[in-house]
This record gives C-alpha cells, sequence and structure tokens, in this order.
C-alpha cells in the first residue's frame, strides 16, 4: 500500500493513500499503453481521465471538495494580482509602444 501524496498531476491536491495509489497507477498503466519511448511527460489518456473522471469523482467528496475549493480561492486571489499588476503596467508598455511606433514611422519616412 502507498502512502498518501500529492496528486501525480494536480500536485496541489493532497490525496489519501487508496486515492494516490490509484492515481499513479493509472498514469503508470496510461504511460504503459502509450509504448513510445520517446513520448515525456503524461499520457494524454490520463491527462483526460484525471480532468474527466477523477477530479469530478474526488470533488464530490468533502475533503477534496475543501481542497479543490481553497485552490480556487488561491487562484482567484492571484489572478486578482496579476490584474493589478497589468493595470500598473500596462500605460507605461503603451506609452512605449507608442514611442516605438513613432520611430518606426519616422525612420521608414526617411528610407521612402
Amino acid at each position: 500500500m502507498r502512502t498518501g501524496k500529492c496528486h501525480p498531476q494536480l500536485g496541489w491536491l493532497r490525496l489519501a493513500p487508496p486515492d494516490y495509489s490509484r492515481s499513479l497507477d493509472r498514469l503508470l498503466q496510461e504511460r504503459d499503453k502509450l509504448a513510445d519511448p520517446t513520448h515525456s511527460g503524461p499520457a494524454p489518456a490520463y491527462l483526460q481521465w484525471v480532468l474527466e473522471e477523477e477530479l469530478p469523482a474526488l470533488a464530490r467528496r468533502p475533503y477534496y471538495q475543501r481542497q479543490i475549493e481553497a485552490h480556487v480561492d488561491d487562484l482567484v486571489t492571484e489572478q486578482a494580482q496579476l490584474a493589478q499588476q497589468i493595470e500598473k503596467q500596462a500605460p507605461a508598455l503603451l506609452e512605449r509602444l507608442q514611442v516605438l511606433q513613432a520611430e518606426v514611422r519616422r525612420l521608414e519616412g526617411v528610407l521612402a
């Protein structure tokens, strides 16, 4: 029996031992089905299974639902922080873009 660990693909999700074992077994099974020694990363079929079957099933259990909700909160916070950064930097970037565009037009005028 394996121990509980972070999900093999969703590192933010802490799995109980039986759930970790099932997910890791599926990861290895899908990898072996590929039979492609040049492939790197998880098999596409595993990724699809995680998003379409495993995660929705886990989300119905309170232990995982709390983790998913906490992760969503973290993502929303990060999203808000990124939006603030963009708002702060956008004016300066737009000004720099206008300067570059004017310079290009000026130099193209010289070449014409």
